[in-house]
């Protein structure tokens, strides 16, 4: 991964937080292209969506878009203690617009993941008129279950303090890779060898070194205080259908993530002639794992929205592009057919309305 194409970071001062925001791309050409505005998960920052830009999948998205890259507060590398109250999950997700402000973006496509799909959502409630269509990977509306409460109870007295516990960290292990225990992980990485191309085994090794990795970049006490916001996150599974009713939404999981259970909660409660959700089979973490079948579900949702209409689709053969968007539209529905044995997913919901 490069940042060669990423700019210097900019503060955004938001009503309840200040938040860095890495440009990718030309902002002086904003008018004329798509804008993606990212937000990573726990555990994360905003490297994790720059490494994802920069897969080969989304070359030709790259050339046609701008990505507004917001790092959750203090998630930078090697940064300084967080000082203050560390904002909600809701407050951040409510400061957001801040940054379509700062930039002169009237609208754009959000994109988040995990507990930043979830600052994505609540971005989505309080701004909808300046969002086209979200796109939210292993997504939670709820609160935590009754097993990851009483987890989260005792690691939380902790997190409060701002110390990452060794439970702390199997939490956030288990929260990426649904298992904390490295003889199942060990096992995950067998049963990859056998069901997907070895030379792609490269991709998922990171999981042996995950936690050291982030012991080492970013600053626990931080992390921790993001950790406990999003253990700390209300519930919006009942209101997220009615005021996003009209909004076009995709849902992706891996079918092997820990949170899938609350990804169908959210898709049941959506407008479901507006949502499309996607189950990508044998994987955890989709972004790492499945970076191609992202890439091209992302595509889709876009050209639904009406943007990217030039963009191909990895794997397929180029659309020839139409001159009426309605019709354009249309022939979504016939593209993700086209795209499901490409992308090996399970499409549980594949409805797309035309603009």
């Amino acid at each position: 991964m490069t940042d060669i194409d990423v700019q210097p970071p900019v503060a955004v001062i938001g009503k309840h937080c200040t938040y860095n925001v890495y440009v990718q791309g030309n902002l002086e050409e904003r008018h004329g292209k798509t804008v993606i505005v990212t937000v990573h998960d726990v555990g994360t920052n905003h490297k994790s969506f720059i490494r994802f830009v920069n897969h080969p999948s989304m070359a030709d998205v790259k050339q046609k878009a701008i990505f507004l890259h917001v790092c959750i507060p203090g998630q930078e590398e090697h940064a300084p203690d967080f000082t203050g109250d560390f904002p909600t999950l809701a407050q951040i997700g409510e400061d957001l617009v801040c940054a379509l402000d700062k930039f002169d973006i009237r609208t754009c496509i959000a994109f988040g993941e995990g507990a930043g799909a979830n600052i994505i959502c609540r971005f989505a409630l309080a701004s909808p008129n300046r969002i086209m269509g979200i796109i939210l990977v292993h997504c939670t509306s709820t609160t935590a279950g009754i097993i990851e409460y009483c987890r989260e109870k005792v690691i939380n007295i902790q997190l409060e303090n701002g110390v990452m516990t060794s439970g702390a960290w199997d939490y956030l292990a288990a929260h990426k890779f649904a298992s904390s225990d490295k003889k199942e992980r060990e096992a995950y990485l067998a049963e990859l060898k056998n069901t997907l191309n070895p030379k792609n085994l490269s991709k998922y090794l990171f999981s042996f070194t995950y936690l050291a990795e982030l012991k080492n970049t970013l600053n626990p006490k931080n992390l921790s205080k993001y950790l406990f916001s999003f253990s700390k996150r209300t519930d919006f599974s009942t209101v997220i259908g009615a005021k996003l009713d009209n909004m076009d939404a995709l849902l992706v999981t891996g079918a092997k993530a820990p949170h899938i259970h609350t990804v169908y909660t959210t898709h049941k409660s959506m407008n479901k002639k507006k949502t499309t959700l996607l189950v990508v089979d044998n994987v955890s973490d989709v972004m790492a794992e499945a970076p191609d079948n992202l890439a091209r579900s992302l595509i889709l949702l876009c050209k639904g929205c009406g943007v990217l209409s030039g963009v191909a689709i990895p794997g397929m053969e180029r659309q020839r592009t139409l001159s009426r968007p309605t019709t354009t539209c249309c022939t979504i529905n016939s593209t993700i057919q086209k795209c499901r044995k490409l992308c090996s997913i399970k499409i549980l919901n594949k409805t797309k309305k035309c603009s």
